[in-house]
């Protein structure tokens, strides 16, 4: 039944009438006085509940401020403000009122009893004046709740005639899983005493007497000669589970498929010969493609408490766990492979190569993710697979997508990879990641003679990178004689600590940075002494020397320069106080360490012109560090004592002073 809103509308229209000496307006718990009636509204019996506010009685406002108009299977409320404007609105009982609706109801009281008995009557409930607007509130969530349990039928009719084309459950796939997936046990009763022992195999489920094992060993059943796990049963009760997940790919038409996501639960009891095996389903994800060159991805989910036409709905399992998914809602898991040529046959994805990357990798796969990815790079991965470049093609799909070491356009793997026919082996044998491939396509670039022993070496070592541009000074032959060499001496040099142990990874770092030292101050590449020094480490820390007394030199000269013509105009003395202009770099960090503060990382600022340091000291002790003042843009910027404490207020007149009178024409001087 649906309410008639313009019958309703002039039902509303029902002042109160109470004197307004009325003991109950001003009561401080009663906020709304509330009548109610049944009327005959558009053919039908409706009820009519008024409310009253006190505030607006007073103010001799005698309409009510909302009225509830409540059907069998419907209700409204419409809304009026204190300038008479009205308004519908659908809200329940309890959310009338904006501020919290559990002190709604206590405020509200009935003017007279029968307002109380006819909502009793009309809801079918007991006429308690303090629970019956409870009751009504409740009637009210039920119409609600069959409201939207309606519109949710209507929705889910949609995924009910869908879920309808999907084919029934594989008869065989609990036998196919115990066979291919699930592990298998010979369980035997452990016993100190005995020599042999009788155990039951969980795959023939015979018993055999042998040996007795220990624990998890992996044997092979006498009786039907399957790997097993050795599993001991003592005095208390065993109890063992095994879980997996498995993914069945389905045909629903020529352009569509569906991944089906089933839990398996292998559980194995102490005293029970039997196994219990249970396979459900909890997702199913749908993968269309139109054009066959894009793939849509609907997923569904199965939820048991769901209230519907059907229990699959839209979305992924919403089961996580602190943020991380759990078992219930993985989607990674084993791939049902009898029939998979079959079920594939005549769709976009009938020569994707979906068996052969998945036993090369041998390890669970997204099956929805292949399947969406390959049709946008088919010819890519379906190559590569058949290949042998495995862990090339799982980045692509599921990791780094299309790269740009890879060249789609071709044909042929040593140019989609982009190097050399001599080279696939070599990545093939390694079973190459595009990471990999990457760090290698740096040898082919510049046509390194030996890159895959090179490569081979590399990876056998664990070292992440070589640079390329070292190889214009020797060979990879040179290179990899000359580490293995030296790696014995470095070991020496530098002994393990509980930072970093020695290994050939920083042999090659500190190697690599000696040549790049050596390059910028321009030695001769070609020379053997400068390429292979005897000692490769004790050669990096030399050369490190050397820059860093080069660099203190040229800083020193930086430095000496800023100060040229300042220190001559900067002079300043009192009877007690004087400044003082730094000679050398080093003045900065004796003035940093004996005041505890910074001023010894201020070097480059100075001899990059950025700012200028002075000092202030005691005229009886002229060498000891007192306070250090920093010139920034022609001001004072910064004036600290030890510990960057504020200076004394005799101090600060006199480098205010100095900062007025002489800093102007220093400043001039430089």
């Amino acid at each position: 039944m649906k309410l008639d809103k313009r019958a309703c509308r002039h039902a509303a229209n029902a002042p109160l009438n109470i004197s307004l000496n009325a003991g109950v307006l001003y009561t401080d718990r009663v906020k709304y006085l509330v009548t109610a009636a049944v009327k005959l509204l558009g053919g039908h019996r409706v009820l009519a509940v008024y409310f009253y506010e006190c505030e607006r009685l007073k103010a001799n406002d005698r309409m009510p401020k909302w009225v509830v108009f409540q059907g069998k299977d419907d209700f409204a409320t419409l809304e009026r403000d204190a300038e008479g404007n009205v308004k519908w609105r659908d809200a329940m009982l309890t959310n009338l009122t904006r501020y919290y609706s559990g002190s709604f109801l206590p405020a509200c009281v009935f003017y007279k009893k029968t307002g109380c008995h006819t909502i009793a009557r009309y809801i079918h409930v007991e006429a308690n004046p303090t629970l019956v607007l409870r009751h009504l509130d409740d009637y009210q969530q039920d119409i609600r709740d069959r409201q939207a349990k309606i519109r949710r039928y209507k929705r889910d009719a949609v995924v009910r005639d869908k879920m309808r084309r999907v084919p029934q459950t594989l008869a065989n796939l609990k036998r196919w899983a115990d066979k291919h997936i699930m592990p298998h046990y010979l369980f035997y009763d452990y016993n100190n005493g005995r020599a042999k022992t009788q155990a039951r195999c969980t795959y023939c489920e015979k018993f055999s007497v042998i040996k007795r094992p220990k624990n998890n060993d992996v044997l092979r059943c006498p009786k039907c000669g399957q790997k097993v796990i050795a599993k001991a049963q003592g005095k208390r009760a065993a109890y063992h589970e095994d879980r997996e997940t498995c993914q069945v790919i389905r045909r629903i038409s020529p352009q569509e498929l569906v991944v089906r996501i089933y839990k398996l639960y292998w559980s194995y009891a102490k005293g029970k010969d039997s196994i219990r095996k249970s396979a459900y389903e909890v997702m199913r994800i749908f993968v269309r493609s139109d054009n066959g060159k894009d793939a849509t991805v609907e997923p569904y989910y199965y939820d048991s408490g769901y209230d519907s036409v059907t229990r699959w709905r839209y979305g992924y399992h919403p089961g996580v766990l602190f943020g991380m998914a759990c078992f219930s809602s993985e989607e990674t898991g084993t791939v049902y492979l009898p029939g998979l040529e079959k079920t594939l046959h005549g769709t976009p994805w009938e020569y994707c190569a979906l068996r052969q990357f998945y036993e090369q990798t041998g390890i669970p796969m997204q099956v929805s993710c292949y399947l969406k990815m390959y049709l946008r790079h088919p010819l890519l991965i379906e190559r590569l697979t058949k290949a042998g470049f495995e862990n090339i093609a799982a980045d692509v799909i599921y990791r780094d997508g299309f790269s740009d070491a890879l060249d789609e356009m071709q044909t042929k793997t040593h140019r989609i990879l982009r190097v050399e026919k001599q080279d696939v082996s070599v990545l093939q044998e390694q079973k190459a990641g595009v990471p990999l491939l990457k760090k290698y396509q740096a040898y082919v670039a510049i046509h390194l003679r030996g890159r895959g022993v090179l490569f081979q070496w590399q990876l056998h070592h664990k070292v992440s990178e070589i640079p390329a541009d070292i190889f214009q000074y020797l060979t990879a032959e040179k290179f990899m004689h000359y580490m293995e060499a030296q790696f014995p001496i470095y070991c020496e040099k530098r002994p393990a600590n509980v930072y970093r142990d020695p290994t050939m990874e920083t042999l090659v770092i500190t190697y690599v940075d000696y040549l790049h030292m050596c390059r910028r101050q321009a030695y001769d590449m070609k020379e053997k002494s400068v390429l292979f020094p005897k000692n490769c480490a004790a050669a990096h820390d030399r050369e490190a020397e050397r820059i860093q007394k080069i660099n203190d030199a040229q800083k020193n000269k930086a430095f000496g320069i800023a100060y040229a013509g300042f220190a001559r105009k900067a002079a300043l003395s009192n009877e007690e106080l004087q400044i003082v202009c730094p000679k050398r770099a080093n003045d900065l960090v004796a003035e940093g360490r004996a005041l505890h503060h910074c001023v010894g990382s201020y070097i480059d600022r100075v001899a990059e012109g950025r700012c200028l340091i002075v000092f202030v000291r005691r005229v009886e002790e002229p060498k000891k560090p007192y306070v250090t003042v920093e010139v920034r843009d022609g001001k004072i910027a910064q004036i600290h004592g030890d510990h960057n404490s504020d200076p004394t207020e005799e101090v600060k007149k006199f480098v205010d002073l100095w900062s007025r009178k002489v800093l102007p024409m220093a400043l001039r001087a430089v």
